[in-house]
């Protein structure tokens, strides 16, 4: 059934027409359309001026069969967040605590802390546990506005844990209304068992964790956490060219802690996207351009661990698409609001709120290589969109700290309304 989205004060399209991503100066391009109105089913049927709606149904140009009054609100695509980890088990809250006395990220992890605490807590649990939890953080994500969200596995680290979460993913999919996208991590870190025999736990992962998800469908990208203390480019490498051959395309957690290369790798092996980028070099910025990869940045995770944030206006600057996503996990970067994440890119990365939209909406379906579906309200595209108790739509980071989230549709039904 068709239906007419009206009153709307302002429709915030993010309109690309035939490109998949935005850059440079046209990340500050809205499209927006005021007093405007959209016709939708499950996708975009038309989108335009009200009077025009009203005139071109007169003219028998365009029909609908119901109306829904947004009363005068502000209507913009629903948030798309390319990378979290939200799929988990246990808390740590005392790491947390540790590093507000000072200890650092590095050495919680060399203590035997940091994902390897959560590491013990997934093995222990069972699927019904881990979809509890993660069905929790997921409706949260949602009544802040997120429609779309990628799921990363890689606190098991062995086969069969990675195979449990990868699962629960699945089962996230089918029984929540967000949209899912799995990926693979099993190279998230080194498990305790293989930490002097780092070159068998690649193979373990060539050799036994990639053919398993690929015989089971369970993934659609491999990510591998290349870094200092993690995985050097030359292992990430192996790994990722094993998972092409498998069909999992490559993305990569790059240059977060140090710059080891990570940007060029990805560049190299065709990423669809390097994230994190806090210590990304120049080579690393001229290369992720000419491979056109998407580098989708995290400030969550700099503002909890306390680092330097990654260089946003370079990379704008340098015509990079540049995504925003949240980076929800239980140890740097606990919080699965984009909202609060785009206040965070505005305030301390240097972006405009109308460049952070767009990083965080149709850039952020390109860093899931959806943005022909997903993004920006188009004809032809999906009808998900978030009503906002705003009257202009830089007030969602103005106004930051709290939710303005009234409405959240997708495929064009409303699948959460806030309380009166």
């Amino acid at each position: 059934m068709a239906l007419l989205v009206t009153n709307v004060r302002q429709l915030v399209t993010v309109r690309a027409g035939d490109a998949r991503v935005k850059v440079g100066e046209a990340m500050q391009e809205l499209g927006i359309i005021p007093d405007a109105a959209m016709v939708v089913e499950e996708r975009i049927l038309w989108v335009g001026p009200r009077a025009e709606a009203y005139s071109l149904r007169s003219a028998g140009l365009l029909q609908w069969e119901a109306e829904w009054d947004v009363g005068g609100r502000v209507v913009v695509p629903g948030f798309v967040d390319a990378h979290t980890h939200v799929v988990f088990s246990g808390s740590r809250v005392e790491e947390y605590s540790q590093r507000l006395r000072g200890a650092t990220y590095a050495e919680i992890a060399a203590a035997g802390g940091g994902i390897m605490t959560t590491v013990h807590a997934v093995r222990a649990a069972d699927e019904e546990e881990l979809v509890r939890q993660a069905s929790v953080l997921l409706w949260s994500a949602l009544q802040h506005g997120t429609t779309t969200v990628e799921i990363k596995s890689g606190y098991g680290l062995t086969t069969a844990d990675e195979l449990k979460l990868l699962r629960v993913v699945r089962r996230l999919a089918q029984e929540l209304p967000l949209r899912i996208v799995p990926t693979f991590m099993g190279a998230h870190a080194f498990p305790p068992e293989y930490r002097d025999r780092r070159s068998e736990y690649i193979e373990l992962i060539c050799q036994e964790m990639l053919p398993a998800v690929a015989a089971e469908g369970l993934a659609e990208y491999c990510d591998v956490f290349v870094d200092v203390g993690y995985f050097t480019p030359q292992e990430a490498e192996r790994i990722l060219r094993t998972a092409q051959d498998y069909g999992l395309r490559p993305r990569l957690h790059a240059d977060e802690l140090a710059p080891v290369g990570a940007a060029e790798l990805a560049a190299r092996v065709g990423a669809v996207s390097a994230d994190h980028l806090l210590h990304v070099s120049d080579a690393g910025i001229a290369a992720l351009r000419s491979a056109g990869t998407v580098a989708v940045l995290l400030p969550g995770t700099a503002y909890t661990l306390r680092l330097p944030y990654a260089p946003a206006r370079r990379l704008i600057a340098a015509g990079i698409p540049v995504a925003l996503a949240t980076d929800c996990n239980p140890g740097s970067c606990f919080c699965e609001n984009m909202q609060m994440v785009l206040s965070l890119a505005c305030q301390c990365m240097g972006m405009l709120p109308e460049e952070a939209l767009v990083a965080a909406t149709l850039n952020g379906a390109a860093a899931l290589e959806r943005s022909h579906l997903l993004g920006s309200l188009e004809v032809g595209k999906y009808a998900d969109f978030l009503v906002l108790r705003l009257q202009d739509v830089r007030e969602m980071v103005y106004h930051f700290g709290v939710n303005h989230v009234a409405e959240v549709w997708i495929g064009g039904r409303c699948v959460w309304r806030a309380p009166v």
